[in-house]
């Protein structure tokens, strides 16, 4: 919604500027109608992200809110969302008719990307998702503070104790209906040329202590975004929700179990579909 205001705003305030300048040829008006059109628009993107900043600021980190649904939550979709239509991204999500409707999930999902929670955000936000997120995502200056606002909790991979803490918590609030949350087993970025690196087992003792859905997804191409961001080649992500284990199987079934289960289906997707740019646009 935002990158259409603000593009509108600057195609009017070109032309008026054009208008009102003493500029003779159509090439000579055209580029100056360009060059001001472009001008502008970055002041208003450099405003809306300046704007982020100040209202970040304005929430206390140490407290989570009250909910998830609040002012932070759309202030920051709204200037993430912005910030990928100026970088010709392009998010396609598969199979969200195996979303849970009415019921509290964990979602699992392999990690090639930093980008890769803004998706699950942004483009899932009707299902109510929060992730568990490293330690160190919390300490990034602004962003810290709309994590902590959107309902995330931290991980601290170093500290079991923490860890299990933050892994009680993240269930807690999924039984309270606070929020579903996305996890990554795979515990880091994988930067490697292996469809997965191996699961974290804990991760899905998330859904065992809430007694909910586990939801299996794979990501391809987030990890596309830095190498080509600046491109006018649009940038095709695809999130696939492949299943969708039902709460009493999880019950039933043990912690590696799990872990094993979404590791098979996940590896297997992602091996007969791997991450291809060119196929991935025309598919998309």
């Amino acid at each position: 919604m935002l990158f259409w205001i603000y593009l509108t705003l600057s195609l009017a305030g070109s032309g008026w500027i054009v208008y009102c300048s003493d500029v003779t040829g159509f090439f000579a008006g055209a580029g100056l109608f360009l060059l001001y059109t472009l001008l502008l628009f970055l002041a208003f993107f450099v405003l809306q992200v300046i704007a982020f900043a100040i209202v970040s600021l304005t929430f206390n980190a140490d407290r989570p809110p009250a909910t998830i649904h609040n002012f932070y939550r759309w202030m920051g979709f709204e200037t993430t969302r912005l910030f990928t239509q100026i970088l010709h991204i392009r998010v396609h999500i598969h199979g969200r008719e195996r979303m849970p409707a009415d019921e509290p999930y964990l979602m699992v999902c392999n990690h090639r990307s930093i980008f890769d929670p803004i998706v699950g955000l942004i483009w899932l936000k009707e299902y109510d998702l929060a992730y568990v997120s490293k330690q160190e995502n919390y300490k990034i200056p602004f962003v810290g503070r709309y994590i902590v606002a959107i309902g995330c909790i931290p991980l601290d991979r170093e500290n079991a104790k923490n860890a299990v803490r933050s892994i009680k918590q993240a269930a807690e609030n999924i039984k309270t209906g606070y929020a579903n949350y996305g996890i990554y087993p795979e515990g880091w970025e994988n930067k490697t040329h292996d469809p997965l690196l191996p699961f974290r087992d804990g991760a899905f003792k998330i859904a065992k202590t809430a007694g909910c859905r586990v939801v299996i997804s794979a990501i391809r191409n987030s990890d596309h975004i830095f190498r080509r961001a600046f491109t006018f080649r649009p940038i095709h992500i695809h999130m696939d929700i492949l299943d969708s284990i039902p709460a009493e199987v999880v019950k039933a079934e043990k912690t590696k179990e799990l872990s094993d289960r979404a590791f098979r289906i996940m590896g297997d997707f992602l091996t007969e579909h791997p991450a291809d740019d060119w196929k991935l646009g025309r598919k998309g």
